[in-house]
C-alpha cells in the first residue's frame, strides 16, 4: 500500500509540473502571437516603439552629460527655473564650449547631446 501511495504522489507531482511547463509555453506563444498581430495590424508600430526607446536613451545620456560634465565647471541651474527656448539653450551651450579649456573636457558630439537634452526639457514645459 505504501509503495502505490508513493507512485501516486510522484505521478501527481509530475502532472502538476507538466501543467506548469505547458502553461508557461502557452503564455509565451500567446504573447508572441499578439506581438505579431500588432505588427501586422500596423507595421510602423514596432519601428515607432524602437524610435521612442532610442529617444529616451539619448535623453538619459544627455542628462548624464549635463549633470556630470557641466557640473565640473559650475553649479547646475534647475532647467525648469528658466524659460529659455531651445535656440537660447543651444547658444548658451555653444558659448560655454567656445573656449579651449572646455574643449579638453568635452567633445563636440557630447555638446550636441547636452543641447538635445536641454532643448527637449525646454519643450516639455
Amino acid at each position: 500500500m505504501k509503495k502505490s501511495s508513493n507512485v501516486y504522489t510522484i505521478l501527481i507531482v509530475f502532472l502538476l509540473l507538466m501543467q506548469q511547463i505547458i502553461s508557461g509555453c502557452t503564455t509565451t506563444v500567446t504573447k508572441d502571437i499578439q506581438k505579431e498581430e500588432l505588427i501586422k495590424e500596423d507595421p510602423r508600430k514596432e519601428e515607432l516603439v524602437k524610435e521612442e526607446i532610442h529617444k529616451e536613451e539619448e535623453d538619459l545620456f544627455g542628462q548624464y552629460l549635463y549633470k556630470f560634465i557641466c557640473s565640473a565647471c559650475h553649479t547646475l541651474p534647475d532647467t525648469g527655473d528658466y524659460d529659455y527656448t531651445p535656440e537660447e539653450w543651444s547658444a548658451i551651450t555653444d558659448s560655454m564650449y567656445d573656449t579651449m579649456e572646455h574643449r579638453k573636457l568635452i567633445t563636440l558630439k557630447e555638446v550636441e547631446k547636452i543641447k538635445d537634452y536641454l532643448e527637449n526639457t525646454s519643450q516639455k514645459k
